[in-house]
């Protein structure tokens, strides 16, 4: 059995060095929101979060893993209640109305957001990190659509579904953040919804073999 190591002022370690995480993390976003993510330096966090420099580096090797964790923080995962058995149709509906709420919900960190995603097209570094990033998230996204999808019902292959869906979340909440008046919750549900092609047409009233448009004969002659 493995035991937390405990300091002398019985403080677990580990609860500590999350809390100086979490402080660092909070005084980041502060300054990035102040400065942006180029003019925000590991001194100014420091002093921000009134810590030294190996406080930082005690938790975090370089300045973009700081970064990354500020957006992991303020950018999670949208969840979306999905229904094991549903048709998909059904399950990206669920999907588009956890987005659209999501995107009203982030309009607040729009600018934050943006700038996060300016940073990384202006650092290439930056992008082959979120390349590695993204490319586990998608790996995960598929094998989570093959679970909840019915057999044979997604439009193409996992994968590339995966990173479809993940294309259509970021345009349409950008676009959102961008013409909020334009861009509705029924707009967002609408784009998921087609990914599951051509909504099942209702079986026509009409009885069989009889004339759909008025004949000669109607209305029918009274007696």
């Amino acid at each position: 059995m493995t035991r937390t190591p405990v300091s002398r002022k019985g403080v677990p370690k580990g609860d500590k060095r999350q809390r100086t995480r979490a402080t660092l993390v909070e005084a980041a976003a502060a300054v990035i929101a102040e400065r942006g993510f180029d003019r925000t330096s590991i001194e100014a966090v420091c002093a921000r979060a009134s810590l030294s420099r190996g406080s930082f580096y005690g938790n975090f090797k370089s300045r973009e893993d700081l970064f990354l964790a500020v957006m992991d923080s303020q950018w999670t995962p949208i969840e979306a209640d999905f229904r094991p058995g549903a048709p998909l149709r059904t399950q990206l509906r669920i999907l588009g109305e956890a987005v659209a709420a999501a995107s009203r919900a982030r309009a607040p960190m729009a600018a934050g957001a943006a700038a996060f995603q300016l940073y990384i097209l202006t650092h290439p570094h930056m992008r082959e990190r979120m390349t590695e990033r993204n490319a586990e998230t998608y790996r995960a996204m598929a094998a989570g659509f093959l679970k909840i999808a019915p057999n044979g019902s997604l439009p193409m292959p996992a994968d590339r579904f995966a990173r479809v869906i993940d294309a259509l979340i970021t345009g349409l909440v950008f676009t959102r953040f961008q013409t909020p008046d334009l861009i509705s919750d029924e707009d967002i549900v609408a784009a998921f919804e087609a990914l599951a092609g051509a909504e099942p047409s209702a079986p026509s009233p009409w009885p069989p073999g009889r004339p759909m448009t008025p004949g000669p004969n109607f209305p029918p002659r009274s007696i």
